[in-house]
């Protein structure tokens, strides 16, 4: 069963990557973290949309691997242009950014992965208000019936994380 915790984790890694990038303190390792931050966000949605539909998620940081997953898988994830184009970049920020202490991701790079990832969020519903498919009472109502009784009180962000599980079925 899908742990919708993954997707408020990746929504975390989000948060820290953009309170570290408008810190006052920056120099270039700073940037490699919010680059890092930046690629597990990613990395979490994905593996957190593969366990909704019951595919044991694997060991593996690659994001273009994570993305054939998805596809092959029918996750009920929407996949933007951007992340799809980025996957490469993405999976190199993980490991480079931590321990290679040459490398260096570009301020306009991050600027624009901040943005892309923010939307990549919104559009599969990671956000604390409800997705706009659960502003319908009865579809509201039908996912909540799918839930146990003590999961049933989740905000609405949880409940936006439920949706991704059982979109097909509502």
């Amino acid at each position: 069963m899908c742990d919708i915790r993954l997707f408020k984790s990746a929504c975390m890694d989000y948060q820290a990557a953009s309170t570290l990038y408008h810190s006052p303190f920056q120099d270039e390792m700073f940037l490699n973290t919010v680059a890092y931050h930046l690629q597990q966000c990613v990395e979490k949605m994905l593996k957190g949309a593969l366990e909704c539909v019951g595919v044991t998620v694997p060991h593996s940081h690659r994001i273009s691997k994570l993305l054939q997953m998805i596809q092959h898988n029918g996750a009920n994830l929407i996949i933007t242009e951007w992340v799809d184009e980025h996957a490469e970049m993405l999976s190199e920020w993980e490991a480079e950014s931590r321990y290679n202490m040459d490398f260096i991701v570009e301020r306009r790079k991050i600027e624009k992965a901040l943005e892309e990832i923010q939307f990549f969020l919104t559009q599969n519903g990671m956000m604390q208000t409800p997705r706009k498919e659960l502003q319908n009472e009865q579809v509201r109502k039908k996912l909540l019936s799918f839930l146990p009784e003590n999961k049933r009180g989740c905000s609405d962000f949880e409940l936006n994380g439920y949706y991704l599980m059982f979109a097909k079925r509502l």
